[in-house]
C-alpha cells in the first residue's frame, strides 16, 4: 500500500476498494475485474493483487469468508467494510484533486522538456560553454545549439537575477563504486521584476 500525505490507500489498494465497494469478489474475479476495466493495459499479477487484499484487510478496510467448493479449489470473498467504505470516500476526494491539478496545469506539463544522454567530459564542456555563449547573450537562444539533440525551442533571456540550484551527491552503485550526480537548475522570468 503507498502512503502519501493526505491519502490512506495507494492507487491498487484504490481500485480494489472501488471495485469491492460495487459488490463482494474473490480473488480471481476481482483481476478479471480489473483486466476488463482496464481493457488489457494493465494486467494485474496475483503477485500485486492479493497482498494488497491482506494489507487491506489486516487495516480492517475489507473483511473475507471462505466459501469452500467440493470439486474445486475454495475461494476466498472479499467485502468491503464501514472503515474501507470511509478510507475510499477520502481518498477519492484526495485523488480528485490530484486528477484536477494535473488536468489545470497539463499546459504548462506539455512545456517541460528533458534532456539525458551519455556523451564525453570534452562535449560536456562545450555544452556549458554553449550555456555561458547563450547568457550573456542579448536577446533568446535556441535550446539545440546548447545540446544538438535537444528539441527546438527558443529560449527568451534571463532577465536578473537568475535563481540558481545546484545540487551534488555521491552514492554507491549496486556494483559498489562510487556514483556521483550533480544537478544544476537555472530559473529566470521572462518580464523583468518590479523592485
Amino acid at each position: 500500500m503507498i502512503k502519501q500525505k493526505g491519502m490512506k490507500v495507494g492507487a491498487v489498494s484504490l481500485w480494489l476498494l472501488l471495485l469491492l465497494a460495487e459488490r463482494p469478489m474473490y480473488g480471481y474475479e476481482i483481476i478479471k475485474e480489473l483486466e476488463k476495466k482496464f481493457s488489457g493495459y494493465w494486467k494485474p499479477k496475483t503477485g500485486t493483487i492479493y497482498p494488497a487484499l491482506e494489507k487491506l484487510e489486516k487495516s480492517k478496510s475489507v473483511t473475507s469468508k471462505v466459501e469452500f467448493m467440493d470439486k474445486a479449489p475454495d475461494r476466498k470473498h472479499y467485502a468491503i467494510t464501514e472503515k474501507g467504505q470511509n478510507e475510499l470516500a477520502e481518498s477519492m476526494i484526495h485523488w480528485s484533486k490530484m486528477a484536477e491539478i494535473i488536468e489545470n496545469h497539463w499546459e504548462t506539463h506539455q512545456a517541460v522538456f528533458r534532456h539525458k544522454s551519455e556523451i564525453t567530459k570534452n562535449d560536456l564542456a562545450k555544452v556549458f560553454a554553449n550555456i555561458a555563449k547563450s547568457l550573456q547573450s542579448t536577446s533568446s537562444f535556441e535550446m539545440n545549439k546548447i545540446i544538438p539533440s535537444a528539441k527546438k525551442f527558443s529560449v527568451k533571456n534571463p532577465t536578473e537575477p537568475v535563481e540558481f540550484k545546484f545540487l551534488y551527491a555521491k552514492e554507491k552503485s549496486k556494483e559498489g563504486h562510487d556514483k556521483f550526480e550533480i544537478h544544476l537548475e537555472l530559473e529566470w522570468n521572462t518580464k523583468p521584476s518590479k523592485t
